[in-house]
């Protein structure tokens, strides 16, 4: 009987391995030019594992109720029992056929499967200069994280230098949480180098002739241009930190849990913390030198090497307190006096260290009572370092834990710092749903295959007087609903309904065993 049941399940299951592999794969391959030729025999292939989560338990129960109904067709079973074979006994190889394919589906959904889905991704990104190539030739935006790349056209590299290519009139974009740009470049012409480092692959941006719009944290944008320029920084593609937690096995879920920094979402929610912290304490710094040298704050240009004296009556909240006088003094020690009505430093960061400060002035009068004297709207200077008031990042190296408790101990002194700790615990506790419902979602699918053998083999020996697939109906669409409802209920818990979640993942799943038991006692009833 086993035998029988794992000749037909064989076949059944890989049978359906196919065809659902080949719909999973139906949507990456509708992309025109993205994956072709071996690329594409070589994702169906890949896409073959993940796809035996679904396809084992419906191929078990179809074989176990197909087999087991023929039999009992035939009065096998009746002439078992006769013979003094109890329905407990004759059944113990579907349980333990049930147990075994349990246990592979554990296996394959905790450990293998995510790796084969970590593969399915690179397969699609492995080749970043084609996948670049295609969005732009068939004018679309390349979409990466929160960046936006779109080019006129595009020009790649010879064979020897295919990690490199050139772009014309480029633009590009950096898209926030609420779907709006903080910043973006324009360019005549843009350099891409493409790196490639173990698993993870980059992309780099060098542009010319750029003009560069930064919105400020009052909602204002700022305007910069630039003979030449970069993106601050590259951009990358699937490593452990940035792939999906579809594509992480229960051991990386469970360390990422322990180390939430490791994570891209917590680690740039972290990053926002540091810079947050870094700012309050650097303005804290200046005011205190300000007012310790009676308004003047001297900065030096990191462009050109000129120096600017700041004389006001002290600083609040980085802006400076009128009347206010800029001597901005060149290397040839020609000086020029600046008189704005308002005045402000913004300070320049770098994957959260601080790089410099911009010296941003409004309604600035050139040469006060001198010839040529004129008025100006806005004066910006960027890459400026304050002399006096060097920059030391103390929790450069600090962990989470160390940043969260400093944070919240200069929360009530600072929106910035209150609004970025709660950040941080939102990301961390996302982060743990996510685990848990990820990891619960893959144990609901395991106990799916013993659950709908034991079910298509019960009901193969009550219902002898009906078609062999109206029995596996009544398999199949229970096991359906179970599935989706885990599936659901993993959902749920990632979107934080975490007592909800779980009842709808496991209701399906102990309504599959309900099933189990009531038609076994019916069975043995009749």
């Amino acid at each position: 009987m086993l035998f029988d049941v794992l000749r037909q399940f064989a076949i059944t299951a890989s049978i359906l391995v196919i065809i659902v592999a080949f719909g999973a794969a139906i949507k990456p391959l509708s992309s025109e030019n993205i994956i072709s030729g071996w690329d594409t025999l070589r994702y169906l292939f890949l896409a073959m594992i993940p796809m035996l989560q679904f396809a084992l338990p419906f191929a078990g129960a179809f074989a176990a109720t197909i087999v087991l109904h023929r039999m009992a067709q035939d009065n096998e079973f009746v002439a078992m029992s006769v013979s003094g074979q109890s329905y407990l006994r004759l059944l113990a190889p579907m349980a333990f056929f049930g147990i075994v394919l349990t246990i592979v589906v554990a296996i394959l959904t905790q450990s293998i499967i995510p790796v084969f889905i970590g593969k399915m991704a690179r397969a699609i990104t492995a080749d970043l200069p084609k996948l670049l190539q295609s969005s732009i030739e068939q004018d679309l935006p390349f979409e990466q994280g929160d960046l936006v790349i779109w080019a006129k056209d595009i020009f790649p590299g010879t064979d020897d230098q295919d990690e490199r290519m050139a772009l014309d009139q480029v633009a590009v974009a950096k898209i926030d949480g609420d779907g709006r740009a903080s910043m973006y470049f324009t360019a005549s012409a843009a350099v891409i180098d493409i790196g490639r480092v173990d698993d993870v692959s980059s992309l780099s941006v060098e542009m010319r002739n750029t003009t560069q719009w930064t919105r400020g944290e009052d909602g204002a944008g700022m305007l910069k241009g630039a003979p030449e320029g970069r993106l601050t920084h590259e951009i990358n593609l699937p490593a452990l930190t940035n792939q999906r937690l579809t594509a992480l096995s229960f051991g990386d879920l469970k360390r990422l849990e322990q180390h939430p920094e490791e994570y891209s979402y917590v680690s740039r929610a972290v990053m926002s913390l540091r810079t947050q912290i870094s700012i309050y304490t650097y303005e804290f710094a200046l005011e205190q030198s300000i007012n310790e040298s009676d308004g003047l704050l001297e900065c030096v240009s990191n462009q050109g090497g000129r120096t600017f004296l700041i004389d006001s009556k002290g600083m609040e909240s980085r802006n400076f307190i009128s009347p206010i006088t800029v001597v901005a003094i060149t290397e040839q020690e020609k000086r020029s006096i600046l008189n704005p009505e308002r005045a402000s430093l913004q300070f320049e960061y770098e994957a959260g260290v601080f790089q410099s400060v911009t010296l941003v002035m409004k309604d600035v009068f050139v040469g006060r009572g001198q010839v040529g004297e004129n008025q100006r709207g806005e004066i910006v200077i960027p890459s400026l370092q304050v002399t006096d008031v060097p920059y030391l990042d103390s929790l450069q190296h600090a962990t989470t834990a160390e940043l969260l408790e400093v944070g919240r101990q200069l929360a009530p002194k600072h929106a910035g710092i209150r609004s970025a700790v709660a950040n941080v615990d939102l990301h961390i506790a996302a982060l743990g749903n996510h685990v848990s419902g990820r990891i619960g979602q893959r144990w609901g699918v395991s106990l799916l295959p013993l659950l709908a053998i034991l079910l298509g083999s019960v009901l193969a020996l009550r219902f002898t007087d009906k078609m062999p697939l109206a029995v596996y109906a009544k398999v199949f669409i229970p096991s359906i609903i179970a599935l989706l409802l885990v599936f659901t209920g993993g959902q749920m818990v990632r979107d934080s309904s975490v007592g909800t979640g779980f009842f709808v993942m496991w209701i399906g799943v102990f309504g599959l065993s309900v099933m189990v038991v009531w038609n076994w006692l019916r069975l043995r009833v009749a």
